[in-house]
């Protein structure tokens, strides 16, 4: 047995957690590392475009909230997810519907950069939401 294998099953057995244990939760970080990307993406763009933009910054700041029980293996993290996720896609499909309606796919680099970007946001929600639900069991 080489002397850093060894250390490294002392530090397990201090933390009482195993790999198998410690891989578990990288879901859960995923999930809770998009959800705070989400929402502050979300702030940026009421800060860049419009302060008005009531909603918007409610529901950012409630997925900066979800993403925050997330990280800390909080139970009101799944209800949150679950509530949010609705709310969450109309705002990107609306809000995609609206730019290329009125600016179209690609008119120039911008508003495909924004395009895209709210592609990933939807991306990124779904696949927090799956996250989550599947480590559902690990949130208390």
């Amino acid at each position: 047995m080489t002397p850093r294998y060894a250390f490294g099953r002392e530090l397990e057995a201090l933390a009482g957690k195993s790999k198998l244990e410690r891989t578990r939760a990288t879901g859960l970080l995923v999930a809770g590392a998009v959800f705070i990307t989400l929402g502050v993406y979300g702030l940026a763009f009421s800060a860049l475009y419009d302060m008005g933009l009531i909603p918007l910054i409610v529901l950012s700041l409630a997925f900066i909230a979800t993403g925050l029980g997330v990280f800390f293996g909080r139970r009101f993290a799944l209800w949150l997810t679950l509530l949010l996720f609705p709310f969450g896609m109309v705002e990107v499909l609306a809000t995609l519907a609206y730019s290329v309606r009125v600016a179209g796919w690609y008119s120039n680099n911008v508003v495909a950069v924004f395009n895209a970007s709210l592609i990933l946001y939807a991306a990124g929600l779904a696949i927090s939401l799956l996250l989550v639900i599947d480590k559902r069991k690990e949130l208390k």
